[in-house]
């Protein structure tokens, strides 16, 4: 069978399925593109599409698979987009080596694997799992953001969303898909099929070609929704910390971690984003936060490892809906290394018998926990200054390090994403994949910082590690992306448009030999040359990529207007004088400079005019890594904030200091 036939039956199957789930509108649809109410007007629509599977239909089947006789190869299926196979096995869903029809020629059976697991093949929706869209506007030039329920997508089926956009709505500018990172919808990475090798890996790729062309078509369904209903709004922002009914669990991975296993460099606030009608309607409730999504997909419970879920986001969205009005949305932020969110105290054990963490019981809870604690900050919202909307990506070539990686491509795991030579695609055997980073402005006070990957909050939103303490040193310590951000809210967005795996700074990554060409090697205990505890970078494209992650996303944030901070080599300062890289205990800070003589920069917070013989050259406040102020320094803590000018230290290099002595 040619492929136009299959493209056909494809379209076929979209069709019967759009006709039955329909797009929702968060807001009731406008007849036509809302009209222009002025640049500095905002305008915000919101939209939802159900991108679970549609179930099994004998006639969309046999109109989809026409080539496939249906006597030969009666296997049971539960759902739209799985290829005709022959149950030889009895098992009552698909097995290797079961005959299959391949209907598209790709040499594996296409049919729907769980993201949480090897060979987990779904049997059944427990709960919706769907994409969920917001458009926001100027009245001019319309950004989209879409969150969709999967573990991560290729920039390959990003494309075909934005191709397929194109076509719908034209007058969109552009848009960022991010995966949220949940672990029990289909496998959309292509390392989750089957057959089970070593619990580690399918043997064939686990992408259902047929089901990532819904995928596709519901993404930008939901974009166009969204952007038909734009209407004016009132949106505002706030900051919050992390409930204190709720604790993130951390994986202990330096550089997040330091030995003892207590989180030295984290991203741990939470943003929300609020858009409502003039008159006071809601539309959308953004939530941005750092953390996994695996509560469903992590079971070791048989009857559930082939449910589909949406996990704790969906309670969440669920419960913010019911309490808040419009539409909610989890937008997944620098999650690397940071696990799933659990409730303070956790559900007991016994609300999900034979399921170590509640399963059900604690995603509600969690979901509903963020849910309420969201809720009760909205209040504390501040309305953003109204302004130009603006969406600017980049895209880019990283190399491919990871030997493990190298293979899954060679092997077709990662379904129809290339590989590239020199920027020439090259099938699955090249060196680099394609990839890219966003910025989307809206207004002067709000930036969403777009990354393709798990990133760790080091390398994001930085950390206090030194050169001393890197694993491998020899390695070039990036740019801290959220450093130049310009905007009063900065909400890191990952998974976006791409899936590169975990991001760490370069000189942090170090692994098990044979995954990297590297003399940077971890010993039989995942502990680095230093004593630091790693084990996630076997899935990372690689140290490079990182880096260069960081280094694209910088420099699209330095072409933004705005006042951009002052970056530079330095240390934190003590009340004796003495030079530190962390934060805790401060009065002061220093940079390195031509400025005294060579003697560079020195700022405190009180009333101090000397540190020994060596004048200050400003007061000012102690700022986070979002150059939000604060009263004391803690481990948030990355420079200050001068008059209208905000300072960053790069503690990470090592410097040469003046002698500071005591202040006075």
């Amino acid at each position: 069978m040619n492929r136009q036939g299959v493209r056909a039956r494809v379209v076929f199957v979209l069709a019967l399925a759009l006709a039955v789930a329909g797009i929702v509108p968060a807001v009731a649809r406008q007849d036509g593109p809302a009209a222009p109410h002025g640049e500095h007007q905002l305008l915000v629509g919101a939209a939802l599409a159900d991108v679970s599977p549609p179930a099994f239909d004998p006639k969309a089947d046999a109109a989809a698979f026409p080539e496939c006789p249906a006597a030969l190869f009666n296997g049971p299926r539960q759902f739209a987009f799985e290829e005709p196979y022959k149950d030889v096995q009895g098992v009552g869903h698909f097995e290797y080596p079961d005959p299959f029809c391949d209907a598209n020629h790709n040499g594996r059976w296409d049919g729907i694997y769980i993201s949480g697991g090897v060979d987990h093949v779904a049997q059944r929706v427990h709960d919706p799992i769907d994409a969920r869209a917001i458009a926001v506007s100027d009245g001019v030039r319309t950004a989209v953001v879409v969150s969709v329920v999967a573990q991560g997508i290729h920039e390959t089926y990003t494309h075909r969303v934005r191709d397929r956009l194109r076509t719908l709505r034209p007058q969109i500018t552009d848009v960022i898909v991010s995966a949220n990172h949940n672990e029990s919808s289909p496998d959309t990475v292509g390392i989750y099929g089957a057959p089970n090798v070593q619990d580690t890996v399918g043997g064939r790729s686990g992408i259902d070609d047929y089901y990532m062309s819904f995928l596709v078509d519901r993404v930008a369904h939901a974009a166009a929704a969204a952007y038909d209903a734009r209407q004016p709004a009132v949106v505002s922002a706030l900051q919050m910390p992390v409930p204190s009914t709720v604790n993130v669990r951390l994986s202990k991975n330096f550089p997040t971690t330091d030995d003892s296993g207590k989180g030295v460099a984290l991203d741990p606030k939470i943003g929300v984003l609020s858009a409502k009608t003039l008159d006071g309607k809601p539309i959308v409730t953004v939530m941005s936060m750092a953390a996994h999504n695996q509560e469903i997909g992590h079971t070791n419970v048989p009857s559930i490892q082939g449910e589909m879920s949406s996990d704790w986001p969906g309670y969440f969205h669920r419960r913010l809906e019911q309490t808040a009005g419009g539409m909610a949305m989890f937008l997944v932020a620098d999650n690397g290394s940071i696990e799933d969110p659990e409730t303070v105290p956790p559900v007991p054990k016994a609300a999900g018998p034979g399921c170590p963490d509640g399963c059900y019981a604690q995603a509600q809870a969690t979901g509903e926990a963020l849910a309420d604690a969201v809720a009760a900050q909205l209040p504390n919202a501040h309305p953003l200054r109204s302004g130009r909307v603006d969406i600017q990506r980049d895209e880019f070539y990283v190399p491919l390090e990871n030997n493990l990686f190298k293979a899954a491509a060679a092997a077709g795991l990662f379904g129809d994403r290339q590989t590239f030579v020199a920027g020439v695609p090259a099938g699955p055997a090249g060196t680099d994949v394609r990839t890219e980073v966003g910025v989307i402005d809206v207004g002067p006070d709000l930036q969403l910082l777009a990354n393709p990957g798990e990133s760790f909050p080091a390398l994001m939103v930085g950390s206090h590690w030194g050169v001393e303490d890197a694993s491998c040193p020899e390695r070039p310590n990036p740019p801290v992306p959220t450093w130049h951000a310009s905007s009063a809210y900065r909400f890191r967005v990952g998974l976006a448009d791409d899936l590169l795996g975990y991001l760490i700074p370069a000189w942090g990554f170090s692994t098990q030999p044979g995954v990297f060409t590297t003399t940077c090697f971890n010993d039989q205990n995942d502990k680095d040359q230093r004593g630091h505890q790693h084990k996630l970078e076997s899935e990372a494209v690689g140290p490079t990529a990182a880096n260069l992650v960081a280094q694209h996303l910088s420099a699209v944030l330095d072409a933004q207007r705005g006042e951009h901070a002052v970056i530079r080599p330095g240390r934190f300062v003590r009340a004796d004088g003495s030079l530190s890289r962390s934060p805790v205990g401060a009065v002061g800070l220093w940079l390195s400079g031509s400025e005294n003589g060579g003697g560079g920069l020195l700022f405190t917070t009180g009333h101090t005019r000397l540190f020994g013989s060596y004048w200050v050259d400003g007061r000012g406040q102690f700022v986070d890594y979002d150059a939000v102020t604060q009263a004391a320094p803690d481990l948030l803590t990355h420079g200050m904030v001068v008059g209208d000018r905000t300072y960053y230290a790069d503690v990470y290099p090592d410097v040469a200091a003046p002698a500071f002595g005591p202040a006075q």
